[in-house]
């Protein structure tokens, strides 16, 4: 059960605003500050016929190919090469514990890799066939991490275009509200 608040309330007018621009957003905070809560709970809010939502949970296995499988499950071909959630609608790929997946020796993250190339240039490559790439259209990203767990470093030029919103834990006259 959720209780409603004003740090709710807050956070879901945040994440539509975001939501009707595609703007990627990142919650970080540590745990039980309610991330991914604030995040599922909005998800019960969209309308259906709009917007459809995805979720993936990062871990130190978690790497590029097993991203693209993920968000490739969740978006139809359009026409041509051009892919995106069916029916016109918008996509929020939501991705919990961002910072889990294993730094390679290059000082890199794969799977935030991906995450990069497809905001900067709204593509992935065939991994079959390489010099096919596809178009991802209407895909919003959403991601929440706990910088006191897994790696301490995330690639800067992908966390670059998210809006970065701390979460702190929450103040007493909000938890005498909940209880």
């Amino acid at each position: 059960m959720v209780v409603p608040t004003v740090e709710t309330t807050r956070q879901f007018y945040l994440l539509d605003v975001h939501r009707s621009i595609d703007k990627a957003i990142l919650y970080i905070g540590t745990a039980g500050t309610g991330k991914t809560t604030i995040i599922s709970d909005y998800f019960n809010t969209l309308d259906a016929e709009k917007c459809m939502n995805a979720t993936m949970n990062f871990n130190s296995y978690t790497d590029s190919k097993a991203l693209q499988t993920v968000l490739q499950g969740n978006v139809d071909k359009r026409s041509g090469k051009i892919l995106g959630p069916a029916g016109g609608r918008h996509l929020v790929f939501f991705m919990d514990d961002l910072n889990m997946p294993t730094v390679d020796n290059f000082g890199t993250q794969s799977p935030l890799c991906l995450i990069r190339q497809i905001i900067d240039y709204e593509i992935i490559f065939d991994r079959e066939h390489l010099e096919e790439q596809y178009i991802l259209k209407d895909i919003m990203f959403a991601a929440c991490m706990n910088p006191k767990s897994g790696s301490f470093y995330v690639d800067l030029r992908t966390t670059r275009h998210f809006t970065q919103i701390m979460l702190g834990t929450p103040e007493k006259d909000i938890l005498l509200t909940i209880y």
